[in-house]
């Protein structure tokens, strides 16, 4: 099945429009999971002949638990990228942005996906992690932070919270002093009718842990917390606390106090 909401023509001019062509495409790879999947970036022009670039992203060998998970779950087997399509639209529909919609395509046997991809447009401005690194405005990071605070918390009462929420999966874009943002690479998001205070914490953690200790201060964060809480909660900085020491204890995170 194949799925494409936008830029049909281009995607035909690049031989990306069925699953047989995405799985032959060749162009700029700029990720290889170790075989598992990989993503590519293209630079086109869309039907007005303005610069377009978009991100392709083939699973080649998506987790089994994962297919048999999304059974259970909803009767039928979705895709990584399927979900990730899904996920996009839910927070769409909440206010947040992400990435343009392009196209994805899945492969599904009775269990288990076998293959898919995902297409989207890319992101404006630049990744949270690398504003960190790089901005020394401390009126534009305020700006930025606060902005953020409130961005997280509307998503939390729309009763959708993402466990991958890290600095690398948030883009931010400042135009005339005012920040917005764009979310990316959201294939695991919950939903429910009110988001508790753990899963909260689990997300805000996240976000926390990938934000090293050398780029943002003390000072920011506490300030942040009370942006995004409305007030000092020490319940919830408490939790995030601990949420933050079980993720130190895994390698990719150990950059935080590095």
């Amino acid at each position: 099945m194949v799925v494409i909401a936008k830029h049909q023509a281009q995607l035909d001019q690049l031989g990306l429009a069925t699953p047989a062509q995405v799985k032959n495409f060749k162009g700029e790879r700029v990720k290889d999971h170790r075989g598992r999947r990989d993503i590519f970036k293209i630079a086109t022009r869309d039907s007005s002949g303005k610069p377009l670039v978009l991100f392709l992203k083939r699973n080649w060998k998506p987790y089994k638990k994962d297919g048999l998970a999304s059974l259970f779950t909803r009767g039928k087997v979705w895709s990584q990228s399927r979900r990730e399509w899904e996920n996009s639209l839910k927070l769409d529909s909440a206010g947040l942005r992400t990435c343009g919609l392009v196209a994805y395509g899945e492969e599904c046997g009775l269990l288990w996906e076998k293959f898919s991809f995902l297409i989207t447009e890319s992101a404006a401005g630049e990744t949270l992690d690398r504003f960190l690194r790089n901005c020394g405005d401390r009126k534009l990071r305020r700006a930025v932070f606060g902005a953020l605070a409130l961005e997280i918390r509307k998503m939390h009462e729309a009763g959708l919270a993402a466990p991958d929420l890290f600095t690398r999966h948030i883009f931010v874009e400042v135009k005339s002093g005012v920040p917005s943002f764009q979310f990316i690479d959201m294939a695991r998001l919950n939903r429910r009718k009110k988001i508790s205070d753990a899963m909260r914490a689990r997300d805000l953690a996240a976000l926390n842990v990938t934000a090293p200790l050398k780029f943002v201060s003390a000072k920011e964060r506490i300030r942040f917390l009370k942006t995004y809480a409305g007030c000092v909660d020490r319940k919830l900085a408490g939790r995030i606390a601990a949420r933050v020491q079980h993720l130190l204890k895994r390698r990719k995170f150990r950059t935080f106090d590095s």
